[in-house]
């Protein structure tokens, strides 16, 4: 028989083996009210196949994730997170759920970063109770004085490389695409300073004059012809399937520069500049058309009057084929809506939070500053000095320009296959794509073909 002490320790054991079984609750949404928000995002796309989800949202660690469908993109890690945080129903989907009446504002591409996308949905809020949120302009803050912290408990959520900034409380039927009446765009890239060693002919012997990659003032004399509302189809990616109407309208395009110059090696000087573009929308990759063609003006292929050509359809029907400029340098910068609705002053983000995302973006900026300079250093070594002879300036000036070559087909260029290496094509020379009327004329004669295929089928 078991004595006194053996029986209360044996209890004792039973006690600990039932507390460690955790019970599994069921969350049960419909006892929770909702409210409309709008939410503001910041990411980097350098590691996501666009905005747009594509794919199941298996797992947003690139470095977990053994599922070879899934496709990474910044709403599916977004819509992860949501779930994750019980603030919409983990049971249904997000994009197309009335109950969730979700919108986005940028659908940017893949590669393509920002600072101030927005998306709008109905999230949980607090208070018990089913039902919609028609009193959020009464109570802002929810029934018990606080809302929930939904950025600060996103960030936990989300990858390192997206960041929710803040939220607005917006009326029910605010769509963060339809309601948008503006976006903004930047276009970083570098211009680059060739310094010649080599004297010009019949010069005197060390005096050499630099010699500007990309002539600036031209691109901006270019800039100031796509102000205003134009047809841009030779400017985006034609998609006559999904998009019928090409006229858009440009409130502002303009470049500047930054504060920022570097020598690469004795031989390049680097300075950065940006360019802004604002306008109510955009079409399929519209503004890296547009930076393209105009590096093609600042690199000296085409005079700043080939954008009223390019934009008069009369005499350029057909577009040329060029490559887009390349998709890292590309941010939205922010999406313009009503005072109204959303403002400065109608941002809301616990200090908690904002402060977590503050030391997050220092840590990571620090992080790719020790990167940049790693390079840097890497690219100091592999600049091997020259003696200085006889041979000194002509090898200076042959390294100058393979150099300048390669830069150039890396910012300017983009990376399609048959760009030039070497100086670059004026637009007039090119070979050209199809025209809208043909477009049109393949899709009903494709359409045609699927509808005759499916009628013999039938017979059959």
């Amino acid at each position: 028989m078991m004595t006194t002490e053996e029986e209360e320790e044996e209890e004792s054991l039973t006690l600990k083996k039932k507390k460690k079984i955790k019970i599994k609750r069921t969350f049960d949404f419909s006892k929770y009210k909702t409210r409309k928000i709008a939410l503001e995002l910041a990411y980097c796309g350098a590691n996501h196949f666009g905005f747009s989800s594509q794919g199941c949202c298996a797992s947003s660690d690139t470095n977990t994730n053994t599922n070879n469908s899934y496709i990474r993109t910044v709403e599916g890690a977004l819509f992860e997170a949501l779930k994750k945080c019980r603030l919409v129903d983990p049971s249904k989907e997000i994009f197309g759920e009335p109950s969730v009446d979700y919108s986005r504002c940028g659908r940017t591409d893949r590669g393509v970063s920002s600072i101030g996308n927005v998306v709008s949905l109905n999230v949980r809020c607090k208070g018990v109770g089913g039902g919609g949120g028609e009193d959020e302009e009464d109570d802002e803050d929810g029934e018990g004085g606080e809302e929930i912290d939904y950025v600060g408990n996103l960030n936990r959520a989300l990858p390192d490389d997206v960041r929710a900034l803040c939220w607005y409380a917006v009326p029910d039927g605010f769509s963060s695409r339809f309601n948008c009446t503006s976006r903004r765009y930047e276009y970083h890239f570098t211009r680059v300073v060739r310094q010649n060693l080599a004297p010009p002919r019949g010069g005197e012997a060390g005096k050499c004059e630099p010699e500007e990659i990309l002539d600036v003032e031209r691109m901006r004399e270019a800039c100031e012809k796509l102000v205003g509302t134009h047809d841009f189809r030779i400017f985006c990616k034609m998609n006559v399937k999904d998009c019928r109407d090409y006229t858009r309208h440009i409130k502002e395009c303009r470049i500047e520069k930054k504060n920022t110059e570097r020598t690469t090696g004795a031989l390049l000087r680097e300075t950065d500049w940006v360019l802004i573009i604002e306008g109510s929308s955009f079409l399929w990759h519209m503004v890296r058309c547009i930076a393209a063609v105009l590096f093609q003006v600042g690199l000296r292929a085409d005079a700043p009057d080939i954008i009223d050509e390019l934009l008069d359809l009369t005499k350029t029907p057909r577009k040329p084929l060029y490559a887009m400029a390349p998709e890292h340098s590309l941010v939205l910068v922010g999406c313009e809506y009503d005072d109204s609705v959303i403002n400065p002053g109608k941002r809301r983000v616990s200090e908690e939070a904002r402060q977590g995302l503050e030391m997050h973006a220092l840590a990571a900026a620090r992080m790719h500053r020790l990167k940049a300079s790693l390079w840097e250093e890497i690219g100091g070594k592999a600049h091997s000095p020259v003696k200085e002879d006889a041979d000194t300036p002509s090898h200076n000036v042959k390294r100058s320009r393979e150099l300048t070559r390669g830069l150039l087909s890396s910012t300017y260029y983009g990376t399609a296959a048959g760009e030039p290496k070497g100086e670059p094509v004026s637009l007039k020379k090119r070979s050209t794509e199809k025209t809208y009327d043909e477009r049109i004329a393949d899709l009903n004669a494709k359409n045609e073909r699927k509808k005759t295929t499916k009628e013999e089928a039938k017979v059959r």
